[in-house]
């Protein structure tokens, strides 16, 4: 088969050196610590109940308590929620809220200035009311 290559004018192959890549690096895993096996105690249903939901107690709200600042983007929002709502008919309320962050987005400085200074009042407001509502 060589000589029919060499008859037919064909060149040799050369032999290529490659690169040789050195092997990746061995990472040394560190042994697993061996955990003691706690002896199975058996507990009543309620007992088990009681003990998957042991997560500690959410702090509940007092309903006395000020209500807190909205933002300059929630009050724009509450502005305009219906507007978008009627322009958009049958959207999801999610889709309501990114048509919201858009029409924020897009909106002047003058109309933003006018949130900012409501969402300034409100955060006055509860400040005041929380150190009311403190002593």
């Amino acid at each position: 088969m060589v000589a029919a290559a060499e008859a037919a004018g064909k060149r040799e192959r050369k032999t290529v050196e490659r690169m040789v890549q050195e092997p990746a690096p061995v990472i040394k895993k560190r042994p697993k610590a061996k955990k003691e096996k706690a002896k199975p105690v058996k507990a009543s249903k309620k007992a088990e109940k009681s003990s998957k939901s042991a997560k500690p107690a959410k702090k509940e709200k007092d309903p006395n308590a000020p209500k807190r600042a909205l933002s300059a983007f929630m009050f724009f929002s509450q502005d305009n929620r219906e507007k978008i709502k009627t322009e958009n008919e049958g959207c999801s309320f999610g889709e309501v809220g990114k048509y919201l962050g858009e029409a924020w987005g897009k909106a002047d400085k003058a109309t933003k200035a006018k949130y900012d200074k409501m969402a300034e009042k409100d955060k006055a407001r509860y400040e005041k009311e929380k150190a009311k509502y403190n002593k």
